[in-house]
């Protein structure tokens, strides 16, 4: 009776064991397409939750995506506050549970050394400056998102270096803005003109004419009279 007490206990073990192996191999990223999404070994693909990093053709996106790459790529994450939005597509805080970034975030808390890399994904690209802030993560991570993004503003690394906030081309001063998906651009006359910044990292461009403008899309800013 004992011995086969024993051998139902190993059977146990070892099915648990193949099952914590399985879900383990789920959540290992195979595939980075962009700068804030990744590949799961189950097939989901997941964008990161409160960040949005330049799509594919704008400036820093392909060096958006060889960070996201450097910092997932190949490892186990876990997922937390998953949430689908209008389209269908899963958005996460995602974080890396390999052992050298646990060893690195142990280093880190300990000895006060750099944190790198970053086992919280999320505040790890816009630490790199190569996403924005969406502000739109839940509140327990919405500070620290916002802390990694205003310090690489203010170091003005990444996307808010000179590569993609540009300044004007000999006479082409039409600023062309989009935000929350409205195209809009504005003349040097126009009201605010020198607070709007030109972000080619998210599509923003300076033209030479309003026919310019229009023809790609944009319409006349409402302070402009």
């Amino acid at each position: 009776m004992q011995k086969g007490l024993w051998v139902v206990v190993v059977i146990s073990v070892a099915l648990n064991f193949t099952f914590i192996c399985q879900e383990y191999e789920r959540t290992r990223v195979t595939a980075v397409p962009d700068g804030d999404s990744l590949q799961l070994a189950d097939g989901r693909r997941v964008r990161l939750l409160g960040i949005d990093a330049p799509e594919i053709g704008r400036c820093l996106a392909d060096e958006a995506r060889d960070e996201l790459r450097s910092l997932v790529l190949g490892k186990h994450v876990r997922l937390k506050d998953i949430v689908t939005d209008d389209y269908g597509r899963v958005l996460a805080i995602v974080i890396v549970e390999d052992f050298p970034t646990w060893v690195s975030y142990m280093r880190s808390r300990i000895l006060g050394l750099p944190l790198s890399p970053d086992p919280l994904v999320n505040r790890g690209m816009l630490s790199a400056g190569l996403a924005r802030d969406t502000f739109s993560a839940p509140k327990d991570y919405a500070p620290t998102l916002k802390q990694a993004y205003d310090d690489a503003k203010s170091k003005k690394i990444g996307i808010f270096s000179s590569v993609c906030r540009t300044e004007p081309s000999g006479d082409c001063l039409i600023k062309g803005n989009i935000r929350d998906g409205k195209k809009t651009y504005h003349l040097p006359a126009c009201d605010n003109y020198t607070q709007v910044i030109v972000d080619e990292a998210f599509g923003d461009h300076w033209f030479c004419s309003e026919a310019e403008a229009q023809a790609a899309g944009f319409v006349r800013a409402s302070g402009c009279r």
